[in-house]
């Protein structure tokens, strides 16, 4: 028999207003030029001389963000502040994985309820959804990197009172 053409009728809800996103001075991208861009050529050299074939070159490693901004920590004052931006991303951690998960929920809802879908007809495909995945992914590495790096300063602080 063939499938009816009649769309199904939408159980989604519109999502909850949103919080303003706090952005954190390390988030914010200095100016000039952008990063990964290869520096200009001296005056008289070809871009990129000396080095090897484009196919053959090493790609660098892409080293995060919060790596460089978030070293070993000396201080307890630089403890604090460690402490101060876990707790405040935690909670934009957390608020977005629910959504992440919400979404991810309801979309296979809706696939199992119309059947097989081609992979690219579905909402995983939303950029805004694939952001807000992205940004959840980002922010679980980060608060795992500051969460080890307060608990390296810590054990190390017991370490050198015994």
């Amino acid at each position: 028999p063939p499938r009816s053409l009649t769309p199904l009728p939408c159980v989604l809800k519109p999502p909850p207003a949103r919080a303003r996103r706090v952005t954190f001075e390390d988030e914010v991208m200095p100016l000039g030029r952008p990063p990964g861009r290869v520096p200009a050529a001296a005056d008289g050299e070809k871009p990129g001389a000396g080095s090897a074939r484009p196919g053959l070159a090493p790609r660098p490693r892409a080293v995060p963000d919060y790596v460089v901004k978030y070293p070993a920590i000396r201080s307890p004052r630089q403890r604090e502040g460690y402490k101060g931006v876990f707790q405040d991303q935690l909670a934009e951690y957390t608020e977005l994985l629910g959504e992440v998960r919400a979404t991810r929920r309801r979309l296979g809802e809706l696939e199992a309820a119309m059947g097989r879908l081609p992979r690219h007809a579905t909402s995983r495909t939303d950029s805004a959804f694939l952001g807000k995945q992205q940004r959840c992914e980002y922010l679980k590495k980060k608060l795992t990197h500051i969460k080890a790096r307060i608990q390296e300063y810590d054990r190390d602080a017991r370490g050198s009172a015994v």
